[in-house]
């Protein structure tokens, strides 16, 4: 269990008393802390943040780059927490998204097991060529613009040297780890729900639309104002949206 636990460093799942289980998986760059409030917020629903090796609290695990190996780690971590009497959704940002995607194809492929929905925030669908031009063979300073440009790392840190230069590494990594997703024409029976941002060049609402051709279920769209990191400034907000949306879809 020991192990376990370094995935999930808010809580281990409740498989007993919660109404609704969601697993939360982060952008290109960041930790489980990007859901931190999520996790600790009073509400109904269970948001549960996933912890990659390599990131935030097991910063000292050697980093995983290759979607073929993590994915079926994740297969065996989140199996045991999965349980016929609550229903379990994935959230993922970015990066998160094509996690969210290819976790929800394995499991449903292998083990007869799908989430309620998939929830997919600023990210191309995975069939769709990529827009970003954030890409892990940049050189230093070009990557440092790019992320300047996305305007989800602090100033304070970008400008910091000592900062930047111990945090590329690992956004490499993970830029590495999203570069290795590739898509074989999975399609999933989960419901998708894609949400945009107007200001996000790469994932528009009309670049997002596309989500809808790679599942069989329903599919949903919503446009929010802002820019890649509109689910970070929406706080609050998003959550108090996010909580309804699903608490709905559990009455239904």
């Amino acid at each position: 269990m020991k192990n376990i636990a370094k995935w999930f460093p808010y809580g281990i799942p409740d498989t007993k008393t919660a109404s609704v289980n969601v697993f939360c998986f982060h952008y290109a760059g960041g930790s489980a802390t990007a859901y931190k409030d999520w996790a600790l917020s009073d509400t109904s629903v269970s948001f549960i943040p996933i912890e990659l090796p390599g990131r935030g609290t097991r910063i000292m695990d050697p980093l995983i780059e290759d979607f073929s190996i993590l994915i079926p780690e994740l297969v065996t971590i989140i199996l045991p927490f999965i349980t016929p009497t609550i229903p379990f959704y994935f959230f993922g940002h970015s990066m998160g998204g094509a996690i969210a995607f290819e976790l929800a194809y394995q499991l449903e492929h292998h083990h007869q097991l799908s989430p309620e929905k998939i929830i997919i925030a600023g990210r191309h669908a995975p069939h769709m060529p990529d827009p970003s031009t954030l890409h892990s063979w940049l050189n230093d300073e070009k990557l440092i613009e790019e992320l300047k440009v996305l305007n989800g790392t602090p100033k304070e840190i970008l400008e910091n040297k000592e900062m930047i230069q111990f945090l590329l590494p690992m956004i490499r990594g993970d830029l590495r780890l999203h570069e290795s997703f590739t898509y074989k024409n999975q399609k999933i029976t989960a419901s998708i729900v894609a949400h945009a941002a107007n200001k996000d060049k790469d994932a528009t609402k009309e670049i997002m639309v596309h989500w809808k051709e790679v599942t069989t279920g329903e599919f949903d769209i919503q446009e929010f104002a802002g820019d890649h990191f509109f689910v970070q400034q929406l706080g609050k907000n998003y959550i108090d949206l996010l909580q309804t949306l699903l608490q709905a879809n559990v009455i239904e």
